[in-house]
C-alpha cells in the first residue's frame, strides 16, 4: 500500500500512527473526504490534491483500504520560513505587486473580490465592514483592534472551510511569518479557541493549522517564490485552485496580513 500513496502530511501521519492506521467517519461529515483518526480530522484524497499536514493523498484510481500502515512512510512537512529583514521587504513588495496584477492569477472568488473593489455576495457581504478595519489593525500592528474584527469573520461562509476562517487564518499565518510579539501570540490562541464554537470541527482544525503557520504546501511555496522573486504567478495559481474559494480567501488574508491596507483598493476619491 505504501506504493499507492503519493504523500501524507505529518499531522495525518501522527494521527494514523496513534490509531494503528484506522479511521472513522467524522460526525456530521460522512459524505465528505474528511475522516477522524487518533482524535484528529484528516483528509483522504487522490491524484493532484493539494498537500496539507492533514492530507493522505493516494495515486489515482486506488481503492481506499480499511487500514493503512504508515510506519515506513516519511511524512510531508512544511515549516514556517525564518525571514531576514530584506526578505520581509521583498515579501511586502511582492504582495502589493501581486494584488496589483490580481487578474493575471484568475477571476477572484469569495472574499478575494474585495481586492478588486467589489462587494462579496451574500452571506460574505457581512465581511465587508470587518476586512478593512482588520487591515488597518495590521498597519498599526495592533492585536487588540485586530481581534474586534477577526472574531466576527470566524465561521462566515458556507462549506467545509468557511471563507472567514481562511482569511483570518491566513492573516495570522502572515503575522507569524513576519514575527509575532506576545500580544499577537495571545490573540492567535484566543482566536483558535474561539473557532471551536464559531465554526465546525473541520473549519476549526484547518483554521488552527493556518494560524499556527503550517498549512497547504501551495501557500508555503508562494512565500518562497515571493521572497525569491521567482514563479510567483504559478504559485499563486496553485493556491487559488484550492477548493471553491478557499485558496482565494487564503490569498486575500495572506496579502492583508503582510501588507495591511496597501493590499486593498485605494478608496480615495
Amino acid at each position: 500500500m505504501i506504493a499507492e500513496i503519493r504523500g501524507i502530511g505529518w499531522k495525518a501521519h501522527a494521527a494514523l500512527t496513534r490509531s494503528a492506521g484506522r479511521w472513522t467517519t467524522l460526525p456530521g461529515f460522512a459524505d465528505s473526504a474528511f475522516r477522524i483518526a487518533g482524535g484528529e480530522p484528516i483528509f483522504l484524497g487522490s491524484g493532484e490534491v493539494a498537500m496539507h499536514p492533514r492530507a493522505v493523498v493516494f495515486h489515482p484510481h486506488v481503492a481506499l483500504p480499511d487500514c493503512l500502515d504508515v510506519q515506513a512512510i516519511v511524512p510531508w512537512r512544511s515549516e514556517p520560513l525564518a525571514l531576514t529583514g530584506e526578505q520581509k521587504r521583498l515579501l511586502h513588495a511582492g504582495c502589493v505587486a501581486l494584488v496589483g496584477g490580481i487578474r493575471n492569477i484568475g477571476v477572484p472568488r469569495g472574499l478575494a473580490v474585495l481586492l478588486i473593489g467589489q462587494e462579496p455576495e451574500f452571506p460574505l457581504d457581512h465581511a465587508k465592514g470587518h476586512v478593512e478595519p482588520l487591515a488597518r489593525a495590521i498597519d498599526d500592528d495592533d492585536a487588540h483592534l485586530a481581534e474586534a474584527d477577526a472574531l466576527p469573520l470566524l465561521g462566515l461562509g458556507p462549506g467545509l472551510t468557511p471563507s472567514g476562517d481562511d482569511l483570518v487564518g491566513a492573516v495570522l499565518f502572515a503575522k507569524r511569518l513576519l514575527g509575532m510579539d506576545g500580544q499577537w501570540v495571545l490573540l492567535t490562541r484566543r482566536l483558535i479557541d474561539a473557532a471551536q464554537t464559531r465554526t465546525h470541527a473541520i473549519g476549526a482544525a484547518l483554521f488552527g493549522d493556518l494560524a499556527e503557520g503550517r498549512s497547504f504546501g501551495a501557500l508555503h511555496w508562494l512565500v518562497e517564490c515571493l521572497v525569491g522573486d521567482d514563479q510567483v504567478l504559478p504559485a499563486a495559481r496553485d493556491l487559488t485552485a484550492i477548493g471553491h474559494s478557499s485558496g482565494w480567501d487564503m490569498l486575500t488574508g495572506f496579502v492583508i496580513g503582510v501588507a495591511g491596507t496597501a493590499a486593498l483598493p485605494d478608496r480615495t476619491p
